[in-house]
């Protein structure tokens, strides 16, 4: 059985794919961002950790 597909349907369908895409690519982009803010909050973290172990045992330490 063979379908004819009138122009509007086409165009339609066309529309579909090209929002498909884009809506594919707005979530590798939120994605990535997500990421790196999570990657950031902890890279802070470890940093605000060394300088509070810094801040109260930076005195067993040897003078440089």
């Amino acid at each position: 059985m063979k379908m004819k597909l009138k122009g509007s349907q086409l165009i339609e369908e066309g529309l579909l794919v090209v929002l498909a895409l884009v809506m594919l690519g707005a979530v590798f982009g939120v994605s990535k961002q997500i990421v790196d803010n999570i990657s950031m909050f902890f890279n802070s973290l470890i940093k605000g950790l060394g300088d509070l172990g810094y801040s109260l045992f930076g005195w067993l330490l040897p003078p440089q």
